[in-house]
């Protein structure tokens, strides 16, 4: 009589624990995160050794050397074809302040 009885309290318990198991699992779902939003990054001042420009409303400065590689529009340009409200990419060289590479569009 007490295998019978220990025999019925191991399998309760353990149908008990696997019905449960589901009810926990379910309170867990991930709440969906918003796709991170895309901002332009623009020329915001151009002057003759330096460009600013502002992404995330962050404006920052880089200085331009006779060795940065600027282009417009896929095109070998200088620092002249830069305008304030292009769109523009900066690769930074060693010292983070110098401009390696400007790649600007003209913005739509």
């Amino acid at each position: 009589m007490r295998k019978a009885a220990f025999s019925l309290l191991v399998i309760s318990t353990a149908l008990a624990f696997v019905t449960t198991i589901p009810a926990f699992g379910a309170s867990k779902k991930k709440k969906a995160t918003p796709a991170p939003g895309h901002h332009d990054t623009l020329i915001s001042d151009v002057s003759p050794n330096a460009i600013t420009v502002i992404s995330d409303q962050i404006a920052r400065t880089f200085t331009i050397t006779p060795f940065t590689e600027i282009n417009v529009n896929g095109q070998k340009a200088s620092i002249a074809d830069l305008k304030a409200r292009m769109r523009v990419t900066v690769t930074i060289d060693l010292d983070p302040s110098r401009a390696r590479r400007i790649n600007a569009t003209n913005a739509p």
